[in-house]
């Protein structure tokens, strides 16, 4: 593809060890629709390392700039949770599309407010719940929507990994006000997979829990965690489904992402051995993996995926980068052609309210209406 038909992309939030350096800019690099006009960082000198770094045209030190630019066509932010509603807000003001990482915003208010501001300006949005873009979990909701296990009754999903350790300057990872911890990372994206493949959960009855306070900071000492290790739910999903969720970074060693889908004619089940929203998943064991069993099977099969629902890319299933090279190539392509992609900000304001009812019932205890 000539780089006149390219989408040019903008990435705020470009240093390492952070998401933008570590998925964005990869995945830009290994898709062939996509080409990287320009980087931002908090600093000059860090700005002009990422654009030596990854071939970017152009570097910038301060958002709007970067914003106003006429060649960037989209603007990808890749920063902590509380910059994204600040930076996202810029650019969406500056008249272009963006794809904003997940969590994200803070909290639902100011998520809302930036789904507001893109439906006022018509603009194109995304979230980065990028484990959407994986081919399996895409293959897994055609098989249960074709009927693969009969009518859905009931499933049961967990991710459950193990503590991992922090840099000093990056403590807000692990801090509720953040927007971090299990149940606004893991937990939103292991409920995520539940939401796309069997329906919204409408009511939901859940704890969060801190089981494991101590941590370590990767370059030694030891600090308290400030938020969820631990979310485990009991949730009722549109069309009568049931099931429960568990996410928990306290499993050594961890035992990856799995789900599992009951059906009045069989089940099926996902499955990754890390996280669920970068591995290869599998649907029954490996990369995300699939299997399906039939009523009148003792086991589980592994299902196939065909070749074409996988993306010829640079960087590999697996690789961060992957299902967000395959999220960008889909949304530059929603651009182009005039239509909504999916998960936009629309879908984020409805899986932080979620989230919101999940801390309602905390608090409450009992079950609570996520609508």
């Amino acid at each position: 593809m000539s780089d006149a038909n390219k989408v040019r992309i903008g990435v705020v939030g470009a240093s390492p060890p952070g998401f933008g350096d570590r998925a964005h800019l990869p995945a830009i690099q290994s898709a062939e629709g996509l080409t990287l006009e320009a980087v931002c960082t908090t600093r000059e000198s860090t700005a002009r390392a990422a654009a030596e770094k990854w071939g970017a045209r152009k570097w910038y030190s301060n958002v709007e700039e970067l914003c106003a630019d006429p060649d960037v066509d989209l603007v990808t932010v890749a920063v902590r949770p509380r910059l994204h509603y600040p930076l996202t807000m810029a650019a969406l003001r500056a008249g272009k599309p963006v794809y904003c990482e997940w969590p994200l915003a803070l909290n639902t208010g100011e998520a809302r407010k930036m789904a507001e501001l893109a439906g006022q300006t018509g603009l194109p949005t995304a979230v980065g719940l990028q484990g959407r873009s994986a081919p399996a979990v895409a293959w897994a909701r055609r098989l249960v929507a074709e009927g693969a296990v009969g009518k859905p009754l009931s499933f049961v999903v967990s991710q459950m990994l193990s503590k991992f350790e922090v840099d000093s300057d990056r403590s807000w990872l692990v801090r509720h006000e953040e927007a971090s911890g299990a149940l606004f990372v893991a937990f939103a994206h292991v409920v995520d997979s539940v939401r796309l493949i069997l329906g919204d959960v409408e009511s939901i009855c859940a704890r969060q829990l801190t089981l494991s306070p101590d941590g370590s900071y990767s370059e030694g000492g030891t600090f308290e965690w400030k938020t969820a290790d631990t979310v485990m739910a009991l949730a009722e999903l549109s069309g009568g489904v049931v099931g429960t969720a568990y996410v928990s970074n306290t499993t050594s060693p961890p035992q990856g992402y799995s789900l599992r889908i009951i059906g009045e004619d069989g089940q099926m089940l996902l499955e990754a051995p890390s996280y669920y929203q970068f591995s290869p998943v599998r649907v029954s064991a490996g990369p995300l993996q699939v299997s399906v069993g039939r009523r009148d099977s003792d086991r589980l099969e592994a299902v196939e995926i065909p070749a074409e629902h996988f993306s010829q890319l640079a960087v590999t299933e697996g690789h961060s980068g992957y299902n967000v090279a395959r999220a960008l190539t889909a949304f530059a392509g929603a651009i182009r052609d005039g239509g909504r992609f999916r998960p936009d900000f629309r879908d984020g304001v409805d899986l932080h309210r979620l989230l919101d009812a999940v801390m309602t019932s905390e608090e409450e205890g009992g079950w609570v209406s996520c609508f």
